[in-house]
């Protein structure tokens, strides 16, 4: 089987990763390596426990720093077992630590040999993030999974000069505390065990992947500090820079980044979504604002009373406006393609120009590495940005940027205040939904009231089943009635559909000029009228769904046709 590998790959062009449709070629069996099995952490806030005040035994190849901190060699034996694709299962089981909380999941690079380590002294990625949902171990389910698809990370693990220079640990960090569990959860009462842990991998030599090049990797940030009052590199905003060095060209690189926004807070960052920027040498390349999803799924696993699920589901609206991550879900991994690089200095910038940091509290901890391999993951869909807009006698006009050549999009609108001027989950269950395609902009008209203050958001389509999160809320007040009201009296257009000739008559009065728009608000159309009847030509237009907007003796009314 390797030998058929190695002369397919000489038949094959540069491309990194090949995927080879080979009848014959299929993938060993999976194997699953076990590195924290059911492992008990600690508060860690409370004074370090020594071995002899643990609740149980700790396996003795588990060095730990604190009592929320282990780390673990990584044997040959295990290291021998990883293949070309990974995955990381993570399954948190509630002890009495009720809260939500930070988990990370790292891999440090140990000097050879050594017996343990100082933290500060070596180079660590992280791997993964998550955030532990608010759990009563009394209450099923009491345990939580999470995955990440990681065959980059197989590429490291199993890369034969970085195993002859270092030992790699698997570092595994749940920062809690019992504080409140010891008094709310049955059976916590002066008890400072958080969570029990149990870290997998599971993996197979899949012989459809192959790597041309050799591999580069390079770990750049293991998890820092980030906000604009003691962890930028800009005083004053809320950016990091990260300097690197090429000494040759490096193709198909990407850098893993993860950031997450916290700070509980009165108008803390962690209610707060926030657009942030990866430039390359000053040149934007990636944008994306934390969170942009419903957190429903996710309520299973919260099964101690919080303020932020409530006793209520929540509709959509009732989550993108504001949140930036789920309790009980995981924090993503953004892969950030940089393309092929020429040997040289480089700096990424990652910026947050809004974010505030109220009373100086908050942070935005950052993690980041670059590496040649990907994740194995479906690219994710560039997610629109600075999303504006207008409010025409049409309806409302809806722009927005990108980042590549996406050309579908869906945008979710809906009233943010009731008759009483207050907003509620009855209010925000109200959706309604357009799809838009070509330019980033589009028109809203439908279920549009007058004088209304509504809240639109933007998505991008990158297929039937791969969309980008929600972007972040725009609020933009309607001018005038819906379509559907204020119709002006009398007049009547046909045929709808038309054809080539649309026919207007307005009665008895007189009508002074007619614009046609399609459904990005573009105008494609206008022409002046005179008299109580007139006919226009509507043969050039392509066929879809058009806006007529009619001036009759001073009165202005839009209203909808379509172009067979």
């Amino acid at each position: 089987m390797n030998l058929k590998i190695t002369q397919l790959r000489n038949k094959l062009t540069k491309a990194g990763v090949f995927m080879l449709c080979l009848a014959g070629l299929q993938a060993e069996a999976q194997e699953t390596v076990t590195v924290y099995d059911g492992v008990l952490f600690y508060d860690g806030y409370a004074t370090f426990l020594t071995d002899a005040e643990l609740y149980e035994p700790i396996p003795t190849d588990i060095h730990r720093f604190t009592n929320a901190k282990y780390s673990k060699k990584l044997s040959d034996e295990q290291l021998d077992a990883i293949g070309n694709t990974l995955q990381l299962n993570i399954t948190l089981e509630a002890a009495c630590d009720n809260y939500d909380r930070l988990g990370h999941i790292s891999l440090a690079f140990v000097p050879k040999g050594s017996e343990t380590y100082v933290q500060a002294e070596v180079q660590r990625i992280e791997m993964a993030r998550i955030i532990t949902p608010f759990m009563n171990k009394n209450v099923s389910p009491s345990n939580v999974p999470y995955t990440f698809k990681l065959d980059n990370v197989a590429s490291i693990l199993s890369d034969t000069a970085l195993r002859e220079e270092y030992d790699m640990w698997l570092e595994v960090e749940l920062f809690g505390t019992t504080s409140a569990g010891q008094t709310q959860i049955p059976g916590c009462s002066g008890r400072k065990d958080t969570f029990r842990a149990t870290i997998e991998f599971e993996t197979t030599e899949d012989p459809l992947i192959i790597y041309e090049n050799a591999l580069f990797f390079k770990p750049v940030l293991g998890k820092v500090n980030f906000n604009n009052y003691n962890a930028t590199d800009v005083p004053g905003e809320t950016t990091k820079l990260i300097n690197f060095t090429l000494d040759t060209e490096v193709q198909n690189l990407k850098l893993f980044l993860i950031t997450s926004n916290h700070g509980a807070n009165e108008n803390g960052e962690e209610y707060i979504r926030r657009q942030h920027y990866v430039y390359l040498n000053n040149n934007l390349i990636y944008a994306y604002a934390p969170g942009g999803k419903s957190c429903e799924p996710y309520r299973q696993f919260n099964t101690q009373g919080n303020g932020i699920y409530n006793a209520t589901v929540k509709p959509q609206r009732g989550w993108i406006y504001w949140n930036n991550w789920c309790p009980g879900d995981k924090i993503p991994v953004h892969e950030v393609d940089l393309g092929t690089l020429p040997a040289g200095t480089y700096t990424v910038k990652v910026d947050v120009p809004d974010a505030v940091f109220n009373a100086g509290q908050g942070n935005f901890p950052i993690s980041a590495y670059l590496e040649n391999r990907g994740s194995g993951n479906t690219a994710m869909c560039a997610m629109p940005y600075q999303l504006t807009g207008t409010s025409p006698a049409t309806g409302i006009s809806a722009n927005w940027n990108q980042l590549g050549n996406i050309d579908e999009w869906e945008v979710l609108y809906g009233k943010i205040y009731n008759t009483q001027g207050q907003t509620t989950n009855a209010v925000l269950a109200e959706e309604n939904y357009a799809t838009f395609s070509g330019d980033s902009q589009g028109l809203i008209t439908e279920n549009l009231s007058s004088q209304e203050v509504y809240q639109i958001f933007v998505r991008s389509k990158c297929s039937e089943e791969v969309n980008s999160p929600w972007s972040l809320p725009y609020y933009r007040q309607t001018t005038v009635l819906a379509l559907s009201q204020n119709a002006i009296t009398p007049f009547m257009y046909y045929p709808n559909p038309v054809e080539n000739n649309l026919f207007l008559v307005a009665g008895d009065r007189e009508m002074s000029d007619v614009s046609v728009y399609d459904m990005n608000g573009r105008l494609v159309m206008q022409k002046e009228l005179s008299g109580v009847d007139a006919m226009v030509n509507m043969e050039n237009l392509t066929t879809g769904v058009y806006l007529l907007k009619v001036t009759v003796e001073g009165e202005t009314q839009t209203y909808k046709f379509q172009k067979k």
